[in-house]
């Protein structure tokens, strides 16, 4: 069976994940945001042209650098192994 998505139940609802979720990752969105209006760069790493803006901190959100998939990955996989390295200590 359906959802009903025009019930006040799921909209208030919805409203209030979302907003939660606004809030939460308040910083990344707006980083996002402040990255798109950043010039383009290839990748630091292998200078592939096709390239993401990686954040090392959300705070900074002029603050980036630019890697192709593959190493943003090994970028993100790093950090995280650091983040949960440190949480165990």
């Amino acid at each position: 069976m359906p959802r009903d998505i025009s019930s006040e139940h799921y909209k208030k609802r919805h409203r209030e994940i979302s907003r939660k979720h606004r809030m939460k990752n308040y910083l990344k969105i707006f980083a996002r945001a402040a990255a798109k209006t950043l010039p383009w760069k290839p990748c630091e790493v292998c200078k592939d042209k096709k390239s993401e803006a990686h954040h090392d901190d959300y705070k900074k959100p002029y603050t980036v650098r630019w890697l192709c998939k593959k190493h943003h990955e090994e970028v993100d996989t790093e950090l995280e192994r650091k983040r949960r390295n440190d949480r165990g200590k």
